[in-house]
């Protein structure tokens, strides 16, 4: 893979998920894309995954992980061997149309100020996942995975966040995308940077959003293109005495007090 000539890398760090990275991938198969592209995967998980993809998908560029070394650190190891003039996020658990990555492409192009941009994503139902929102308030995280989400105070917190007063069916300016797929301009990635590798999961996505902000690079919500996301929050807790005892939510409330910590006193990159 010399790389000349790539228009989007792939990339995608699986922990466990052989089934999920089979599907992904056999669907890339299928494809015929428009553009040159290639597919690194960082296989987290030490379970055979990174052999039955070498052998079943030899198109791939396997990275051993040795070990769960994180979603951001995963995915830098990844966008290090990846040389595509875009770099696009995917998650194990999302299926991709014939078509849908094609339009997310020339929208970027045809925006060049936009350094990071999300497509719709949906749920297998098709109702829509609110996956660009506000900059977090210090509580979101504690509002999303414990009941205090569902006081009124909480709601009215957690749908300011999540924008549910914006129309998702409209391309637009954003404070951050989750990072379950999101297509980076090459040019933007090297001046913002990587992930930012103190974050094992979690905010490292809204990390990045405000990075590229901070350094002149919008973040952009563009539903001109559909992926279905499989999504499943582990990290819910249905009792507020469960939320020490989850280890998913123990590590969103882990990264949620680092990320405010690491921008104590800064205010916001832009006025959402």
């Amino acid at each position: 893979m010399d790389g000349q000539g790539v228009k989007v890398s792939f990339v995608t760090v699986c922990y466990r998920t052989p089934d999920l990275i089979r599907q992904l991938l056999r669907g890339f198969e299928a494809k015929s894309f428009l553009f040159p592209f290639e597919y690194v995967l960082v296989d987290n998980g030490d379970d055979g995954t990174a052999a039955m993809v070498r052998e079943r998908f030899p198109w791939v560029h396997v990275i051993d992980g040795h070990g769960n070394v994180g979603f951001g650190a995963g995915n830098n190891l990844a966008m290090r061997h990846a040389t595509g003039s875009y770099v696009m996020l995917v998650n194990p658990d999302l299926t991709i149309f014939p078509g849908e990555i094609e339009k997310l492409v020339a929208h970027a192009d045809a925006d060049p100020t936009a350094g990071l941009i999300g497509p719709r994503l949906v749920n297998p139902d098709r109702t829509v996942q609110r996956t660009f929102h506000r900059f977090p308030g210090a509580l979101i995280p504690v509002y999303r995975r414990t009941p205090l989400g569902r006081t009124p105070w909480g709601r009215r917190a957690i749908a300011s966040y999540l924008m549910e007063d914006a129309d998702p069916t409209v391309v637009q300016d954003v404070d951050g995308l989750f990072g379950a797929a999101i297509l980076i301009r090459r040019s933007a990635l090297d001046a913002v940077g990587h992930f930012d590798e103190r974050f094992f999961m979690y905010f490292e996505d809204v990390d990045l959003c405000r990075r590229a902000w901070e350094a002149g690079w919008r973040v952009v919500y563009a539903p001109v293109a559909e992926l279905v996301h499989y999504h499943q929050r582990e990290s819910e807790v249905k009792h507020l005495w469960g939320a020490p005892l989850n280890r998913m939510a123990r590590a969103h409330i882990a990264s949620g007090l680092r990320y405010f910590w690491k921008y104590r006193g800064k205010g916001y990159p832009r006025a959402s």
